[in-house]
């Protein structure tokens, strides 16, 4: 059997979540499917491969799923030809939705820290007393935006994010704040950046931001005006003799239109 080459991700939601302490083979299992989700954000194997990868009755795989999706960590679409269903597509959810995160994840496995919080909260405002800095706990607090906005706008715009968005959109969150996240994303839309680049845009964005320490949604708009007005200041002491060219804010170099030559 092909086993796919791709890491895959088990994120403390799904580590210490009481549901799931005698459940060591969900788990895995929803780790497996982070494996399978990267390439397209999903996963579309079947029962029958899963029980036959870790050796398991088809049923008994079934009620994993389930359990998983119950949980919250796994979202399931059927695609239909009709009433004829074509392929089960599985998404992993490593932040679970209209779940109260507190209720279950006060308290690890036995002899681990009870103390700990989870990393991955759906709410970002909720999650920031871990972080030893006032000044950036005042401004996160004070955020109009949850993770739940990010993610929903990722989702509305390029589909659902699979495992490494995911992963990386959580990280996001929270460091810089839902706000400047939301601000991005929005700003890479307007850009027509698609679905495949855009995570790989979004992180080239916050190594732009940790450069010039913008940490607010003020400052990047400030930048970015900032770059606006220095490209159109050179284009016009050019004398408008040239054809605007498109300049990437991240890279901040040029990229002449398609059929100009310099």
């Amino acid at each position: 059997m092909e086993h796919p080459s791709y890491y895959s991700i088990l994120t403390a939601n799904v580590r210490y979540d009481p549901r799931l302490k005698n459940h060591a083979d969900c788990k895995v299992l929803y780790s497996e499917i982070t494996a399978l989700s990267n390439k397209y954000g999903y996963c579309h194997a079947t029962n029958k491969y899963f029980a036959k990868l870790y050796d398991r009755p088809v049923p008994t795989i079934s009620k994993w799923i389930n359990l998983l999706k119950n949980c919250g960590y796994l979202k399931v679409v059927m695609i239909k030809d009709g009433k004829q269903i074509k392929e089960r597509r599985i998404y992993p959810v490593s932040t679970p939705i209209n779940v109260d995160v507190n209720t279950y994840l006060g308290k690890r496995e036995e002899g681990i820290n009870g103390n700990v919080k989870s990393p991955i909260n759906v709410d970002v405002k909720e999650n920031i007393t871990s972080i030893n800095n006032t000044s950036k706990n005042n401004m996160l607090n004070d955020a109009r935006h949850t993770f739940r906005d990010v993610h929903n706008l990722w989702e509305s715009n390029w589909g659902f994010p699979n495992g490494i968005a995911e992963q990386d959109l959580t990280e996001w969150t929270k460091k810089y704040g839902a706000d400047l996240v939301m601000h991005v994303i929005t700003y890479a839309l307007r850009r027509n950046i698609n679905s495949k680049g855009a995570d790989r845009y979004l992180a080239r964005t916050f190594e732009q931001y940790d450069k010039q320490s913008i940490k607010t949604v003020e400052q990047a708009e400030r930048s970015e005006k900032q770059h606006e007005q220095q490209m159109s200041r050179e284009y016009q002491s050019m004398g408008g003799r040239r054809r605007p060219v498109h300049v990437d804010p991240v890279k901040k170099d040029y990229t002449p239109p398609k059929g100009f030559d310099r």
